[in-house]
């Protein structure tokens, strides 16, 4: 296999309005999201799968204009319904592109692929529009999202918002807790990214990082730092014990980033308490 990124070497069939590719079994169509019908479908994506209230929905008349910025919203179709969806803003950052990837919405039937097929699809346009460089940012306590950013994608971090969004941000789904978010690199062009798109790849496994060190000491490399497994099911049961994982998390991360750590990799399985970042400082 070539050790390019495109549509072509990620699996995607062009067609004549965009592309099909098989996920979990379903054959989808994707195609850039131009007409209203379907913006509209980006917007019930975001109330169905965020909770977004209306103030925080990112509405036609926003979408309408990325791609006069050099980005896209693109979508994921089964027959005429749109069941996922990305958005991401081109721009410049110390003189240099960056593609901003600012939202992701799947519906909950098609998790498990769908979401690492639109993030692919993403790369593989917006290296074709001349961004060899992406960020996003995302919740740190969700360790589903934690797999695919760091395992999957080969995405790295050592940046920390917190409570960047506010509390009162899609209350539906993080139960009004500070939005603290990871703001995560992605460098396309690195060989990193590319071998894990392109090439097999296993992912840590909880055995793996059984005896690396917890915590951020100064002389150690790598750690771990632990999640819950699923934050949804914490909040439901004990709505204390997730806002505390929250603070925990952040004084750990902030703490690792101030040292010179980076997040490069995470384990965990479901069905297990906690997963765990894995972190060096010889990223």
């Amino acid at each position: 296999m070539g050790h390019t990124i495109s549509t072509v070497t990620l699996g995607f069939e062009t067609t004549k309005d965009g592309w099909l590719k098989t996920v979990g079994g379903r054959t989808l169509q994707f195609r850039r999201v131009r007409s209203r019908a379907d913006f509209e479908g980006c917007e019930r994506l975001q109330r169905e799968v965020f909770g977004v209230s209306q103030t925080d929905l990112a509405s036609f008349s926003i979408m309408v204009v990325i791609p006069k910025t050099g980005g896209e919203v693109l979508g994921a179709f089964d027959g005429e319904r749109m069941v996922g969806y990305i958005q991401g803003y081109g721009g410049f950052v110390s003189r240099q592109p960056r593609l901003i990837s600012d939202l992701m919405a799947v519906e909950p039937a098609y998790r498990g692929g769908l979401g690492y097929a639109l993030k692919t699809l993403q790369a593989a346009v917006a290296i074709e529009a001349g961004f060899p460089e992406m960020s996003w940012t995302v919740d740190p306590l969700r360790a589903a999202n934690a797999r695919l950013n760091f395992e999957r994608l080969g995405a790295l971090c050592n940046e920390y918002g917190e409570n960047l969004y506010g509390e009162d941000f899609a209350g539906g789904l993080y139960g009004g807790l500070p939005s603290d978010r990871l703001i995560v690199t992605w460098r396309l062009d690195s060989a990193r990214v590319v071998s894990r798109l392109l090439d097999p790849y296993t992912p840590l496994s909880l055995k793996a990082v059984a005896e690396i060190v917890d915590g951020t000491p100064n002389t150690v490399s790598p750690v771990r730092i632990a999640i819950p497994s699923d934050i949804d099911t914490v909040l439901e049961a004990d709505p204390t014990a997730a806002r505390d994982w929250r603070f925990r998390l952040r004084d750990a991360l902030n703490d690792a980033f101030a040292r010179g750590y980076a997040i490069t990799g995470f384990a965990g399985e479901r069905g297990t308490p906690v997963g765990y970042y894995v972190l060096d400082d010889k990223k």
